[in-house]
């Protein structure tokens, strides 16, 4: 599924292929060799043709609070 992540990293996007779409209030986790950041989802945004079929999702992710 394609999906695109905006965060404080990813200003203008990150595309991704997952298998589900995160929701909002949900965490995102990304590991990498320093650690594990967890990201909040703060916003999705779902983009449809115009038969109404899924094409993406823009999901906005923030530092918790």
């Amino acid at each position: 599924m394609k999906l695109t992540i905006i965060s404080e990293e990813h200003p203008t996007g990150l595309s991704v292929d997952w298998p589900s779409v995160p929701g909002t209030g949900d965490f995102v986790s990304f590991h990498f060799r320093g650690g594990t950041s967890s990201l909040l989802v703060e916003r999705v945004e779902w983009e449809c043709d115009a038969d109404g079929n899924f094409v993406k999702a823009n999901i906005e992710l923030a530092y918790p609070a």
